[in-house]
């Protein structure tokens, strides 16, 4: 405490404090939407609006309904897809270290009344506040508009720290272990590997290694090399080399190219690495298949 004349000043305390704002959504998803999953080291919120969404936070599977928030601490891998019904969910991801945002690790939060005020609030001051549309999913910075409203961006940060502290406040929590089920674990788990497999396709024509595609999902090599066997039998990159080889096979059926030259559009490190191993998929030369193509197309 300090005094000024006769007075003394009671320095306010401040338990939350968020100075930075990193991407601000609000998106409408069909049925059927589903995003691919990543992490980053920051904070992010997502809170259902309408509808219902699944969500996978790390390894846990979860229901989130409408009213519902779910926070996602720095470096938490998540995904969230809508659950076979249309959904309308906000996205806030920020920048905070106050030791208080703790508080809402591994949490599911239930909004009332006045929380949903507020973040409409926040919202609809967004809105006015940023260039960037809202429900753009690609969107990696936000840039303030000319001539706004004055004070706009310390509204933005006032209603943020009020809505945490109002949600700290009412403790109205629930722990994300009574909400998870297996059929949403499942669901996620299906994502993330329908995510390596996407990727795999896209780049049949490249050369990548085990160490990009963890790049790609953001999860621990052991966790993802076995999840991954599990469902499909094969190691991800057994499975790669399946994919490459029935590629091999349409481009040997369909155009006049050479071995070599299939070998190198499809990222083999050699003609001699691409024919041992089409033979070890195939179970035949890439001379022998091209012959039962040519032979069955005489008949």
């Amino acid at each position: 405490m300090r005094k000024i004349g006769k007075f003394t000043v009671l320095k306010l305390d401040a338990p939350i404090v968020i100075d930075e704002i990193v991407t601000m959504h609000y998106f409408k998803y069909s049925k059927d939407f589903h995003f691919a999953g990543e992490k980053h080291n920051f904070w992010e919120i997502a809170y259902v609006d309408q509808g219902e969404v699944g969500v996978l936070a790390e390894k846990q599977g979860l229901i989130l309904r409408q009213g519902e928030a779910i926070f996602h601490k720095p470096n938490e891998y998540h995904n969230i897809w809508a659950n076979n019904r249309f959904a309308n969910v906000i996205i806030l991801s920020f920048v905070c270290t106050s030791p208080a945002m703790s508080f809402f690790e591994n949490k599911i939060m239930p909004f009332n009344d006045e929380q949903k005020r507020i973040l409409a609030k926040l919202v609809s001051t967004g809105e006015i506040y940023f260039k960037e549309p809202m429900d753009d999913v690609n969107m990696t910075k936000l840039t303030p508009q000319n001539n706004c409203p004055f004070g706009c961006a310390q509204m933005i940060k006032n209603y943020m720290e009020l809505l945490f502290i109002s949600l700290i406040q009412e403790k109205s929590v629930r722990h994300r272990a009574t909400r998870a089920t297996g059929t949403a674990k499942r669901q996620g788990e299906n994502k993330v590997v329908g995510v390596v497999q996407k990727y795999l396709a896209n780049n049949l024509y490249n050369r990548i290694t085990l160490d990009d595609v963890l790049r790609e999902t953001c999860f621990s090599k052991s966790y993802i090399t076995k999840l991954f066997r599990d469902y499909n039998g094969v190691s991800i990159m057994d499975h790669y080399m399946d994919m490459k080889i029935e590629e091999a096979k349409k481009l040997l059926s369909e155009y006049e190219l050479s071995f070599t030259e299939v070998s190198e559009k499809l990222g083999f490190s050699s003609i001699h690495h691409f024919s041992s191993t089409f033979k070890k998929k195939a179970h035949m030369t890439p001379s022998e298949y091209r012959k039962t193509v040519e032979a069955r197309s005489i008949r």
